[in-house]
This record gives structure tokens, sequence and C-alpha cells, in this order.
């Protein structure tokens, strides 16, 4: 019969503990947070408020990994890094920017609530498409920063073929390209049984309302416009994948 090492299991006991104390105390911090964003959307310019900011969010980042919260760590590390980087370029808190923080708060309010849930981030495939190669591997190097591993292709039908030979958790279009644009090609990825539901990110400089509306209506999920901070697609790339696998839709 095997023995267990009792100071193993004080180990186990101790790290629970951990973790349940960081998920009230770092659901209470979640909400600080969102004090601060709506002080900063006020004034999304102001250092003092996004130190404060930042200082909330590492704190979160620094707990969340201590008590092996592994996927909230995940989140709040790319989350801090983006921060991290605007304190330095105040002036790329854009209304883009802002609405993914938003986003990232809501969904780790939600982890809490859920106990903190973990999911497979290892094992996440993105397939990026876009016809621009400076931009292409700009996007793919905001992916790597995040530790998400992709799949790049410059032609949208060819993206479109290995998406119906692999699953992937996330797909990331540049819209305008020629002989599919990125909306024609996400409507033909949610015409695809596996792809009703997975997460579409357009990234382009075709922001105008008419190409909006164009790529909600294809199905797309959100859109960050070019030129983008990397910090800031990374942290979007992981916030969508973890709410696909975490939130009911």
């Amino acid at each position: 019969m095997s023995v267990v090492e009792p100071s193993l299991t004080r180990n186990d006991e101790l790290r629970a503990e951990l973790r349940e104390t960081c998920l009230k105390e770092c659901s209470g911090t979640a909400k600080s947070i969102r004090h601060a964003m709506q002080a900063i959307a006020k004034n999304p310019t102001d250092v003092a408020t996004l130190y404060e900011l930042y200082r909330q969010v590492h704190s979160l980042a620094e707990n969340a990994n201590v008590t092996r919260l592994l996927t909230i760590a995940r989140v709040v590390s790319a989350f801090d890094a983006m921060l991290k980087q605007l304190m330095d370029k105040p002036d790329s808190v854009t209304q883009s920017v802002r609405r993914t923080m938003a986003q990232t708060v809501d969904l780790l309010c939600t982890l809490f609530e859920g106990d903190g849930q973990d999911v497979d981030l290892a094992s996440a495939r993105v397939l990026t498409v876009d016809d621009q190669q400076i931009a292409l591997r700009s996007v793919m190097h905001a992916l790597e920063k995040a530790n998400l591993k992709s799949q790049a292709l410059s032609d949208p039908s060819a993206g479109l073929s290995v998406a119906q030979e692999w699953q992937f958790d996330l797909i990331v279009l540049d819209h305008e390209m020629p002989g599919m644009t990125g909306a024609e090609l996400c409507a033909k990825l949610r015409a695809l049984p596996n792809y009703k539901k997975t997460p579409i990110l357009f990234v382009t400089s075709a922001s105008g309302f008419e190409h909006r509306a164009r790529i909600c209506r294809s199905g797309g999920t959100d859109v960050i416009a070019k030129p983008f901070l990397g910090t800031e697609l990374g942290l979007k790339a992981l916030t969508l994948i973890v709410k696909s696998k975490t939130v009911p839709s």
C-alpha cells in the first residue's frame, strides 16, 4: 500500500486554501479595476490613472501565478504587459484598447465566479489570414508573444481549405483581400459546422461603419484597427479563446 507524504498533503491543502482566498480577494480587485477603467474612460492619457490600473493588475497576476490559477494568470499577465506598454505610450489608449480592457475584466469576473476554472491553452490553435506580409508577420509576432500557436496564410482560399482540414480555436482575418474578402471568408467559415461559434477577429485598416457592418453581418466576433498594439492583439486573442471555452454562448 502506498504511503502519502504528510508534507505533500499539507502542501495541497495549503494551495487549496490560498486558491480559495485568492478567488475571493481577486474578485474584489477585479471590481476595483473596473472602477479604475471608468476613470481612464474620462481621461485616457492620464499616466497616474494608468499606473494605478497597472498596479492592481500586476498584483492580480502575481497572486494568480502563486495560487496556480493558470488560465487567469495567462490572461492577467497579457493584460499586465499591455498596460506596461501603455504607460510608455499613453496616446495609444484608443477606443479599441478600452474595449479590449472592458472585455478582459468582464471575462475575469466570470472566471472568478466560476471558481477560476482552467482551460487548455497549450493546445489552442490560431489561423491567421492576411495578404499583406508585413501585417501577417506583425500578427504572428503578437500571437507568439502571447504564447499562442498560429498558422499564417496569405491566400483566403487556402485559409478556408486549411480550416476545413484542421480545427482552430480562433481565426484572425484581414478584410480587404484579393479574390475573397475577409467578410466573405468569414461567412463561408460560419457555414461550416465546426466554426459556427469559433471567435473570428478582424484586424483591418477598413474601419468605417460600412465595413464594420459587413463584418458583423458575416459573423465576425470583433475588430481591431490597423495599426494595432501587439500587446492588445495578444490580450484580445487570449480573451476570445478563453471566453469561447468557458462562457456559454
